[in-house]
């Protein structure tokens, strides 16, 4: 098949090449062979024109001018019908043109004057070639009849160009598919004309989109063209639209700009048959629906009249609801609404909706209407039906896109993002999207939650700056020993001056181990064994044989990928991370739980142990209500977390390497406060002076000591609950009284005075013991606490 959509064409092609005359000649010698046949149908229609023709010898000319054609026009129709079919006038769409000249139409039928004639009807190519398009279809139909019929190639083209019609007066827009019959066409050539051969033939549908080497070995100046060309066209308009619109779908510039939205109306205007049918599409993007304002929101109704909130309650939400289509023949008889008067203002009458769903998910809705009542009708509806999948899944693509552009600049300007408060920062990513006359350098608004009540934990390691000092301290330690037994134990390096040097050093950094590191010392020692004494080790292994062993059993001790002893330091971050991973855990289980109850801002961090901060209000939410009994709730549940995590260290004691244990305690504050997201360190932060202390607080309190003692407030086994004011700690003595009935404390609760932290003062705590013995199990059912937290 010669590819249409890839034209080369030079200026030496800009016109047809051949000679071409009408001509009869090829029509009357298939008449005369039907009238030597009396036993032929037509015999007696042929023998009588064949008479009438004598009479009209201009008709039988080799060449056949237009001013025969108006002269013998009863002639011409009877001369037609042996080649188009009389009981077919009013069906076919067909015609006889002089050859290779759209101007010069010699015959048609009724249905095509009817369908394809008239001053108001524009043709043109359906697909755009170039500015030569129609030149180029003529060239190929050459090419294919002289192959046919000059060369007698048996070869399966077939070129059905598709034609737009388009209705000048009314708009309306058909596509016809065109293929001519040559039968009464006769090729002859002037001059030379050379055989083709095997390779020459390939090498023409090697190239099928190469007019000029089509030219070069088919000289199309060295053929003349005499008779008619026939014409057959097939109506394929639903075939052809349906099919490019299909196309356009497959498109994502088509769905989401403006210009592919004006195509495809134009295309359902087609379809329908309706030039002047309105057309809306929309995706259905939730609560964002608003924010993509250029973003397949394409109603008939202009969002700056209607947005998606006026629509619920109408038959928009009949057919999104029950997912189905809702048709409406005559607004007129609706009962009126804010949407009824806004069609029947622009005087549509009719009109559908239609749900996009895929698998079993509406996508977005399409809608149709029209300005004549019962002008949408459930016919035009089924005529789009294979259509519906395409555009939900374009819609469903649409919205992945959408999502991916708002991630996008949520990992930009924003960074990884907790999901409860996520829906703020995609409004944000959406309004900083959709301003097309933002700069390229603007920044998204600030991000505020006001009024929400802070929450925060810590799980601490226990003296974990103390272990691991002390295990730095011994794997130097160590280390050093080692290096200095190798350096004094043989007799070939005692008199060596430079490794007198390197003992004497090694002295040095013993005695500072021996003391405490301080700032800078542990850099320093390191520095010292890997700069200094091991290029000494390996030179001296490879001078002195007899000093091998003792080297390699010095580097064995060593760590392959640090280079340093590091058994006690291992084992301190091992321990370390076993605890913090059980904490990890624990928290992250319990947490997804929490989230059930009620959503609420959560981000955990690793330090020495775990701590997280958390805020709870109305602000962070959307389409929820909050109530102060989720408040009480994720206070019972960090407690009681608290007691879990407490009993799971407790239970790994026995496997640490290293013995560590934690130390936990909760910060109260139950004022509301703001939270401010800060672009420049990516994370949320109290907003205002007055909320500043509590962030001090929160750095501070750990180290905070009993008032008149050197005990500090957090110890092990035990959960210290900070607080400033009485009124804040009332309910939590209600929740302790719980707790130990349950069997989660034990003991006394301490009612403690802290001494002043700089920055925070008139701290007091409560402390209270875990009881090891109980159940860990934690439930976030807020019925199981309704008791517990309501009696106050």
């Amino acid at each position: 098949m010669i590819n249409k959509d890839y034209i080369k064409v030079n200026c030496n092609l800009c016109e047809i090449p051949f000679k071409t005359h009408l001509s009869f000649r090829y029509l009357i010698k298939d008449i005369t062979a039907i009238s030597e046949q009396d036993t032929h149908p037509m015999y007696p229609m042929a023998t009588s024109l064949l008479s009438k023709l004598k009479k009209a010898p201009e008709l039988m000319d080799e060449v056949v001018e237009q001013k025969t054609l108006d002269k013998y026009p009863e002639l011409l129709k009877q001369l037609m019908s042996f080649a188009f079919n009389p009981l077919l006038d009013d069906v076919e769409l067909s015609a006889a043109w002089k050859p290779f000249d759209m101007e010069q139409e010699i015959y048609s039928t009724n249905a095509f004057k009817k369908i394809m004639g008239g001053p108001n009807r524009r043709f043109e190519l359906a697909k755009e070639l170039d500015e030569n398009q129609m030149l180029i279809t003529v060239l190929y139909q050459a090419y294919v009849i002289i192959l046919e019929k000059y060369y007698k190639l048996d070869i399966p083209i077939d070129l059905p160009f598709t034609l737009k019609m388009t209705d000048t007066d009314t708009g309306l827009v058909k596509f016809f598919n065109k293929r001519f019959n040559s039968r009464f066409l006769e090729i002859r050539t002037i001059g030379e004309v050379k055989d083709l051969s095997a390779k020459q033939i390939k090498m023409l549908f090697d190239n099928d989109n190469d007019l000029v080497l089509w030219n070069k070995i088919i000289p199309l100046e060295k053929f003349e063209f005499n008779g008619f060309l026939q014409f057959a066209y097939h109506d394929v308009t639903r075939d052809h639209a349906i099919s490019d619109l299909k196309s356009d779908l497959l498109k994502k510039e088509s769905i989401l700009s403006k210009d592919g939205y004006l195509k495809i109306k134009d295309k359902i205007r087609t379809l329908i048959e309706n030039p002047h049918a309105e057309f809306g599409m929309a995706a259905n993007y939730g609560f964002e629906t608003n924010l993509n304002q250029n973003f397949i929101w394409n109603t008939i109704i202009p969002r700056e009249e209607l947005d998606c909130h006026d629509y619920q309650g109408t038959m928009y939400e009949k057919a999104f609801k029950g997912k189905q289509i809702v048709l409406t023949t005559d607004m007129a008889k609706l009962e009126k609404d804010d949407v009824v008067a806004a069609f029947l203002e622009r005087g549509i009458r009719s009109h559908a909706i239609v749900p996009l769903i895929l698998d079993d998910e509406i996508m977005g809705m399409l809608e149709f209407g029209c300005k004549k009542p019962g002008g949408i009708t459930m016919i035009q509806l089924k005529l789009l039906h294979d259509l519906f999948p395409v555009f939900a899944l374009a819609m469903k693509r649409s919205k992945e896109d959408w999502d991916d552009m708002v991630r996008s600049v949520i990992q930009e300007e924003f960074t990884a993002i907790h999901p409860t408060v996520e829906w703020r920062f995609r409004e944000a990513a959406a309004q900083l999207i959709n301003d097309d006359d933002a700069p390229d350098n603007k920044k998204p608004d600030d991000i505020i939650f006001p009024d929400v009540v802070p929450i925060y934990g810590a799980s601490d390691i226990r003296g974990s700056s103390v272990e691991r000092n002390v295990a730095i301290r011994d794997d130097l330690r160590k280390q050093l020993r080692e290096a200095s037994q190798i350096l004094e134990g043989h007799e070939v390096l005692a008199d060596v001056p430079l490794l007198k040097d390197l003992r004497y050093t090694i002295e040095k950094h013993l005695k500072t181990v021996g003391r405490g590191l301080k700032a800078g010392d542990e850099v320093l020692i390191i520095d010292f064994l890997k700069k200094e004494i091991e290029p000494v080790f390996n030179l001296v292994k490879g001078r002195y044989p007899g000093m091998i062993e003792a080297i390699e059993a010095y580097e064995k001790l060593l760590d392959p990928e640090l280079g340093v002893i590091y058994n006690k330091r291992k084992n301190f971050e091992d321990s370390l991370t076993m605890i913090n991973d059980e904490v990890s855990d624990i928290i992250d289980k319990e947490q997804l739980k929490a989230q059930t109850v009620f959503p609420h801002y959560f981000e955990k961090y690793r330090t020495d142990g775990i701590e997280y901060n958390g805020y709870i209000g109305q602000s962070l939410v959307k389409e929820l209500e909050y109530s102060s009994i989720y408040l009480k709730n994720i206070r019972l549940w960090q407690l009681l977390v608290m007691v879990s995590v407490a009993r799971k260290v407790r239970s790994l004691q026995a496997d640490l390497p290293t013995k560590l244990d934690i130390t936990q305690l909760i910060l109260v504050h139950s004022k509301p406060l703001s939270i401010a997201f800060r672009q420049d360190e990516k994370k949320f932060d109290v907003a205002g002076a007055y909320n500043i202390r509590y962030e001090i607080t929160k750095k501070r309190i750990d180290k905070a000591l009993v008032k008149g003692t050197r005990e500090r407030v957090t110890q092990v086994g035990k959960i210290a609950i900070v607080y400033s004011h009485a009124d804040e700690i009332a309910e939590y003595k209600h929740y302790l009284d719980f707790m130990k009935a349950q069997g989660y404390i034990s003991g006394q609760v301490e009612d403690l005075e802290l001494e002043d932290l700089k920055g925070a003062s008139g701290l007091k705590a409560l402390r209270i013991e875990v009881d090891f013995n109980g159940s860990d199990a934690i439930k976030h059912d807020k019925q199981v606490y309704e008791e517990v937290i309501t009696k106050e």
